[in-house]
């Protein structure tokens, strides 16, 4: 646990110079002692455009924290995001009379100006928040995973699908196209990490590539470049014993990670393989691909076979 992220509190307010105080003592101090970290635009350093970033923000926070006062468009259009979102937005006043008349029935903290009384009761309502958003995190969140059209079901819900295809020559490296979708009504946290699993003895392995280039009469008009690229095998790891099912006894990890994906978002990335040498055919093989967000793990089981009848 304690190298799980804080989580992340993104904070909209006026960059006024009046609020400074009251933005570094009282909130960023109120999310410190609830055990989390607070962050507003003008602190980050990014390449996209200003909006860009911010709905980027409100997606990856796990709390919204929007201070009214002074009645900001800009933050009154921000926190509309938000709430579209489903976010949790905890909203903070210096006066009831900057909360518009359609947000007056959300809850709303009134500090008076007070930067001790600000952080005290903002403490608390972000621990609440967070304890509220973590269960629902984990209960919301859903990806639908398909290879090639081929729809793969999540964590065992289904029949095994088999994957097919076909290529050219038994040496080269391949990969196979997968589009993951966020079927859930609210964004899902972050994809930190993804792996294989397969069994040992398997004749397709992950693999990455790098490129050779070659230049024959490189200094006459009849030069020639060519480019080869030269498949190389990833790293594989023994199954850990208790998720060992006597069948998938490797894990290899694979290069694949997302932002937060919106509700609806489809992210599409390519799992790249090879054969391993000396390899005439392929037997159909059983492979699992497990994805981990920030708060769920999802595991989807397919059977692959590649035929290399086509090979030279």
């Amino acid at each position: 646990m304690k190298n799980q992220p804080k989580p992340f509190v993104f904070v909209l307010m006026p960059f006024d110079e009046a609020l400074n105080d009251t933005y570094k003592f009282g909130i960023k101090g109120a999310a410190e002692d609830a055990g989390a970290y607070a962050e507003r635009l003008d602190e980050q350093i990014f390449n996209e455009g200003m909006l860009d970033r911010i709905f980027n923000q409100i997606n990856k926070a796990d709390v919204i924290v929007a201070d009214m006062t002074g009645r900001n468009p800009n933050v009154f259009y921000e926190v509309g995001y938000a709430h579209a979102l489903g976010k949790y937005v905890i909203l903070l006043t210096q006066s009831v009379k900057d909360i518009p008349f359609d947000l007056q029935h959300q809850q709303h903290l009134v500090y008076d100006g007070s930067i001790s009384k600000l952080k005290e009761m903002l403490s608390s309502k972000i621990k609440w928040a967070l304890e509220q958003e973590s269960p629902k995190k984990r209960q919301n969140e859903f990806l639908s995973l398909r290879i090639f059209e081929v729809e793969v079901p999540a964590n065992g819900d289904g029949e095994v699908p088999l994957i097919g295809g076909s290529i050219r020559r038994r040496d080269e490296y391949f990969t196979l196209p997968i589009y993951i979708r966020n079927e859930s009504s609210r964004p899902v946290t972050p994809i930190t990490h993804a792996y294989l699993f397969l069994e040992s003895d398997s004749e397709v392995v992950p693999a990455s590539y790098t490129t050779q280039q070659t230049i024959t009469n490189a200094g006459t008009p009849h030069s020639k470049e060519t480019k080869k690229v030269i498949p190389h095998q990833l790293q594989a790891f023994d199954t850990l014993a208790f998720e060992n099912d006597g069948v998938l006894t490797q894990q290899v990890r694979i290069p694949i990670s997302f932002e937060a994906l919106p509700p609806g978002a489809i992210e599409d990335r390519q799992i790249g393989l090879m054969f391993r040498e000396n390899v005439q055919d392929m037997q159909q093989r059983r492979f699992k691909l497990r994805v981990h967000t920030q708060d769920n793990i999802f595991e989807y089981t397919f059977d692959l076979c590649i035929d290399i009848s086509l090979s030279v």
